[in-house]
Parts: C-alpha cells; structure tokens; sequence
C-alpha cells in the first residue's frame, strides 16, 4: 500500500502510520470507505496494541455526493480485529460528541470534503484529543496531498497567535 495503493496521497498516511506506530486513528469523511480499512490494516501490522478507530461520516444522509451507507461500513469493520466506532455527521457535529472519549489520539485525518467554517467554529476540540507527538492530517481540496499539523501548531490556531492555513 505504501507504494502502490492510489490514490497517491494516501500512500504517505501509510508511511507515516508504519513510521510512527500509529494505534489510534480518527478519520473524518470516510468516501468510499476503502481507506480506512487500508489504515487499520497498517496500523494493526506495525503496531503491538490493538488499534482503535473512528470513523466520522455524513454516510446515508442525502447532503453526501456518494452517500456511503452506515450498516454497510460496519459490515465491513466487523471482520476486522480492532476497536471500531462510527460516528454519522458532519465535523461541526460529530467533533464536539467525541473529543472527550477520544483523548490521546495519535492520528486524526480530516479528508478533503470538510466545510471550513465548521471546523474553525469547533477546532478548540482537537487539542484535548491530542498527545504530544500527535499529527493532524488535513487533505487539500485540489491535489489531494495532505497537510501535516502537530499538537503545537492546532493549539496556536485555537489561541489565535496562528491561523491553519487553507488547506481544503
């Protein structure tokens, strides 16, 4: 996968999920659903504990453009061997309910399709999900190439001595 998996981009997640060890991951817009079964088979192969993941999605909403469906994707996460959850809505929604049960996340990656001015109104929540060595992978609308945020970089966005760049 980290060399031949496409799209491109989601080839460097998978090297940095392999470098890094990553054990838990949050995703938020799952597409096609194909590569968050990807990242856990990563993350399960290059890490010792059991890996924890959830997925954030609109899924059978009508708002989606490719409405993927809820009962379909934990379908497919049943047969794998990790601690999954599925969390329908959107980031402006979905954040808030989870930070408080998601702390010490090693990954969060937030795909392309996230509306930016509900993520500026509810990124305060990242911070209390992150550890120290934390990344925050936030995909670009145009290339599909991923920005990399470290806990530090999110909280001088939140305190306002920075603003994230436009990633989306």
């Amino acid at each position: 996968m980290t060399w031949l998996d496409k799209p491109v981009s989601d080839r460097a997640v998978y090297k940095l999920i392999k470098q890094r060890q990553i054990r838990s991951i949050v995703e938020i817009g799952l597409g096609d659903g194909k590569r968050c079964e990807n990242l856990i088979a990563v993350a399960q192969r290059f890490s010792e504990e059991k890996v924890r993941y959830t997925g954030v999605d609109l899924f059978d909403s009508s708002e989606s453009s490719s409405p993927l469906k809820l009962i379909e994707m934990h379908r497919r996460l049943k047969g794998i061997d990790a601690k999954t959850q599925l969390v329908p809505g959107d980031i402006g929604s979905a954040l808030p309910r989870i930070a408080n049960s998601h702390l010490r996340t090693d990954l969060i990656l937030i795909s392309s399709g996230y509306d930016r001015e509900q993520f500026s109104m509810v990124k305060s929540f990242l911070p209390r999900m992150l550890h120290p060595s934390s990344l925050v992978l936030i995909q670009n609308k145009e290339d599909g190439a991923f920005k990399k945020l470290s806990r530090l970089e999110i909280e001088k966005s939140v305190n306002g001595s920075q603003e994230i760049r436009k990633a989306a």
